[in-house]
């Protein structure tokens, strides 16, 4: 047996990576799409026009309102596939640690790790499970996070009979936090953007309340900016449960996880 170091910030940052690749680009990108004087459509440097550079207001406004559920869209994928690196690298991690202590066979591990790296992340989520207990309580939501994300790699977005799944419609589900402030007198209210004054003062409530979107046969999935950063923050709070998960794991079997700080 051989000294390992599984250093768990380090692997936690392959999902966070991702996460903060979407918040940015998210940005920039509705932004840019929402701001009515940025109208530069055309590559400055581009040997070639495949587009005409004399499109009127109407049709630029029409590709800016395409672009920002083109950027969302592509934000999704990006949470998704950091995720699976994610998964990946935990469940290599735990394969090296449970080989050290002798509970797996090399052969057996390497056939592990091919056959992992090939399923998707439900498959990935029952794997750990079922295999080192490493687990989050937020599965199902994310199995239907990654269904939307097969939608939009595989269709376009369209919602198709394999997303279906037997069923009338497809339920993107996630979680969110919803805060408001309840004043004395026992009324709620909303905080809206820029802020809210109450006379009388009041407390902040804060709970986690389930999201849900219906598709059907032939919708295009279709987020807004606001609910893609509701499920960023999904997707962190998961990595943090399976890291946990995985060091519980660790400690199981006699390995100690190594924590740095790492780098943004």
């Amino acid at each position: 047996m051989e000294d390992i170091t599984i250093d768990i910030n380090k692997v936690k940052d392959i999902a966070h990576r991702g996460i903060r690749r979407t918040s940015a680009f998210m940005g920039l990108g509705v932004n840019a799409a929402r701001d009515e004087q940025f109208k530069k459509y055309q590559l400055s440097d581009s040997a070639f026009s495949i587009i005409s550079d004399k499109l009127d207001d109407k049709s630029i406004a029409h590709i800016k309102e395409e672009f920002e559920k083109w950027v969302i869209s592509n934000g999704l994928t990006e949470i998704v596939e950091s995720f699976c690196l994610f998964l990946d690298e935990v469940h290599r991690s735990c394969l090296l640690m449970a080989t050290n202590k002798e509970r797996i066979v090399s052969n057996d591990a390497r056939k592990f790790g091919i056959n992992f790296k090939k399923v998707g992340v439900e498959d990935k989520l029952k794997t750990l499970k079922n295999r080192f207990s490493v687990t989050s309580d937020k599965e199902k939501y994310l199995g239907s996070i990654n269904q939307a994300r097969n939608c939009i790699t595989h269709r376009k977005g369209m919602v198709g009979t394999e997303d279906l799944r037997g069923e009338e419609s497809f339920r993107l589900i996630w979680w969110a936090v919803d805060i408001c402030i309840e004043t004395p007198n026992g009324e709620k209210y909303t905080i809206p953007e820029g802020g809210l004054l109450l006379q009388d003062g009041g407390s902040l409530r804060v709970h986690f309340k389930e999201r849900i979107i219906e598709y059907k046969l032939g919708d295009i999935v279709n987020l807004s900016p606001k609910e893609l950063s509701e499920i960023c923050f999904l997707v962190y709070s998961a990595t943090h449960d399976i890291a946990r998960s995985v060091d519980e794991y660790a400690k199981k079997i006699g390995v100690n996880i190594v924590v740095t700080e790492v780098i943004k």
